[in-house]
């Protein structure tokens, strides 16, 4: 639900900023294009919106990608001073227009989208914003850092930066703040304030939680198996044909990895898997990866991109039909499964690189 609430807080449409002139140029038809090319998006819909708070979301357009992730979407009314929302599946790109721009394009890679690693041209003024967004996910930001980063965006794009970041964090209450408190004049910006007032409000009063009932607070088994239960043999071909089989890797600390090249998610995770296997591979510690997928060549792709380095790679082909997913109860990837030395499972449901590693040192 916060979720929903901090993209509410971006998600505004109206007269944003004044009606300058961008670096871009104006169309002098008032017709305007966005599109540009997604590697590993080949075939995927994407959306582009315009939001705001007072009525449902606007499809300005959308379009399929070509078999080489290259898209156009057509503007005729042209752009408006607002914030845009790109949409392709899980992935979401926000960025900010003044409604002079006449053709804005993107390229990047479908995976990277999340991080602002994408480069984005025909508006310096939506370029100003994802190159701040891009370097705080980098890294490139320290917190001292942020709030100057902010004073360099206009106010509505230094908000929609600070919801992003700090969320309803309290430790960005003053950075918050301090972005509420430059918006103060010009009617263009009088319909934000009570909003983000409202937002920043919630982070100093937080709602307290609902009571949910008793039959709701039971949680479902996260498999057919539980911590200290030995954990059954799976023995699949690679991709290759080589033959793995989980028993062989008893002796060592294997996470068991449930995934699939078309799981969203799943890849989304790889990067953690792969650093902490990358770390820990020479101590005794390796990955057992069952793939739910259907076809030798996309999963074969997927382990190269995601550069998944370990040699045990197994599937049978079937998607959500895997023997090894029915027999482990797995009903949702990415899954995984902690198993000690002696076979036996240690933890389940594990996500991220922090608490794999975590989990990972106490049974080394």
């Amino acid at each position: 639900m916060n979720r929903l609430i901090i993209l509410g807080m971006f998600l505004l449409t109206g007269a944003l900023f004044s009606c300058g002139s961008d670096s871009s140029g104006a169309s002098s038809s008032g017709k305007s294009t966005f599109g540009g090319t997604i590697s590993d998006a080949a075939n995927v819909t994407v959306h582009f919106e315009q939001f705001n708070m007072s009525r449902a979301n606007h499809i300005v357009g959308s379009t399929q990608l070509d078999e080489n992730g290259n898209f156009e979407i057509a503007l005729p009314e042209g752009f408006e001073s607002a914030l845009y929302r790109m949409r392709l599946g899980a992935s979401k790109v926000i960025f900010p227009t003044v409604g002079s721009e006449s053709d804005i394009r993107i390229k990047g890679d479908l995976n990277s989208l999340k991080n602002y690693s994408f480069e984005l041209t025909g508006s310096t003024h939506a370029s100003k914003y994802v190159n701040v967004l891009q370097s705080w996910k980098a890294g490139k930001i320290t917190i001292p850092n942020l709030p100057g980063e902010l004073e360099s965006l206009d106010p509505v794009s230094a908000m929609a930066a600070a919801i992003s970041i700090g969320g309803k964090s309290k430790g960005f209450l003053n950075l918050h703040e301090a972005t509420y408190d430059r918006l103060q004049g010009g009617e263009m910006q009088s319909g934000y304030r009570l909003d983000y007032a409202n937002y920043i409000n919630s982070i100093k009063n937080p709602p307290a939680p609902k009571a949910q009932p008793v039959q709701q607070q039971r949680r479902r088994p996260a498999s057919k198996f539980n911590v200290g239960d030995v954990a059954p043999d799976i023995a699949l071909s690679s991709p290759d044909g080589k033959r793995y089989s989980l028993a062989d890797l008893k002796g060592k600390v294997v996470l068991l990895d449930f995934w699939a090249s078309w799981c969203g998610p799943c890849r989304r995770e790889n990067p953690a898997v792969v650093k902490v296997y990358d770390k820990y591979k020479d101590q005794g510690f390796t990955v057992f990866s069952v793939s739910l997928d259907g076809s030798t060549d996309r999963w074969k792709k997927a382990i190269a991109q995601d550069k998944l380095a370990w040699p045990y790679h197994v599937s049978d082909l079937k998607k959500w039909g895997s023997a090894p997913a029915k027999q482990y109860g797995v009903s949702s990837i990415p899954k995984t499964f902690m198993i000690d030395r002696e076979g036996k499972i240690a933890s389940i449901g594990l996500r991220g690189a922090h608490a794999i590693e975590n989990e990972l040192k106490k049974i080394l």
